[in-house]
């Protein structure tokens, strides 16, 4: 086994020992958002919205993995950048697109 597959395996245990709780606090942070809005969704924006919001969690998890932050912190983290994942994917995709041209 190379050093990439088990550094790979590592973050998957990693992931199922608990970074998924900070998908849902990811999501969490994006439907709560979602509540406090005056603004109407349909039900599959909505979806889409919070599933961002969790995966932008987990990748906020991994980045956050190997600090000396106390776990609520963390915890605080994952969930603000959640909330805030629309934003970040759409800076992403013009960014990309702005590349492309």
């Amino acid at each position: 086994m190379s050093q990439d597959d088990q550094s790979l395996n590592t973050m998957i245990e990693e992931l199922k020992t608990g970074g998924w709780i900070m998908a849902i606090l990811g999501g969490i942070g994006m439907l709560a958002r979602l509540i406090l809005t005056n603004e109407e969704y349909s039900f599959v924006i909505w979806t889409r919205k919070i599933i961002a919001g969790g995966i932008v969690g987990v990748l906020a998890y991994f980045a956050l993995n190997d600090t000396s932050l106390l776990p609520i912190y963390k915890s605080v983290l994952c969930s603000i950048s959640g909330s805030i994942a629309p934003e970040l994917f759409e800076l992403v995709r013009k960014t990309f697109i702005k590349r492309l041209k």
